[in-house]
């Protein structure tokens, strides 16, 4: 069912989308991510049509850091819980941030080297997650993995990602999954495949 790294790896490499799946004794679903810095307006809008989840920026704390936006300190969560970052605007070059089109913007402007905390809004309308520290090795999760995978694909260490979901609201699993790949013509990969890339030759 699920596809061998490389291929996953090209697909990314070639701004293409990938069904990121997780393992079945963690969450069991499936996220259809992209690489940030091939998102454009179009690609946002197929994710919120077909993937129906929620819309994120994943990304590294680093990162975050560097454009000035700051973790939201958990409260009840526990230790596998997404680092979840405060939702941010582009502070030109937008409208009212919420459609396809400002999305985007914002994600490639965050990707900016050039960028920084006075170039952004908060509120807004991305949604940041941080990954662990220690990546894939840490916490087995589709920001991890998303990230991890742009690494590998020689990209800007980011993906936006969203979880995909059926017709009647319920989060995608097994066949379905597979399903849904099969109708977007891309490859489905999970976390653990993801991991045993990324891990130092000798360890696996």
């Amino acid at each position: 069912m699920f596809c061998s790294l490389e291929e996953a790896v090209s697909a990314f490499a070639r701004g293409g989308f990938v069904v990121l799946a997780d393992d079945r004794e963690r969450e069991n679903e499936g996220d259809l991510i992209v690489p940030a810095q091939s998102i454009d307006a179009g690609k946002i809008n197929t994710m919120l049509k077909v993937a129906r989840g929620m819309l994120h920026l994943a990304t590294t704390r680093a990162h975050l850091e560097r454009i000035g936006i700051e973790l939201i300190k958990p409260r009840n969560a526990d230790a596998v819980t997404p680092r979840f970052g405060l939702p941010f605007d582009a502070r030109r070059g937008i409208t009212t941030g919420i459609s396809a089109a400002d999305r985007a913007t914002t994600i490639l402007q965050s990707l900016d080297p050039t960028s920084g905390p006075d170039d952004f809004v908060i509120p807004g309308h991305v949604l940041p997650l941080a990954a662990r520290s220690g990546g894939l090795r840490v916490r087995g999760g589709h920001t991890e993995g998303a990230v991890e995978l742009a690494r590998l694909a020689g990209m800007f260490p980011a993906a936006v990602m969203s979880e995909v979901m059926t017709e009647d609201g319920e989060m995608a699993r097994g066949q379905d999954l597979f399903d849904f790949a099969t109708r977007m013509g891309c490859p489905l990969v999970d976390v653990a495949t993801v991991r045993q890339g990324s891990e130092p030759a000798g360890t696996q």
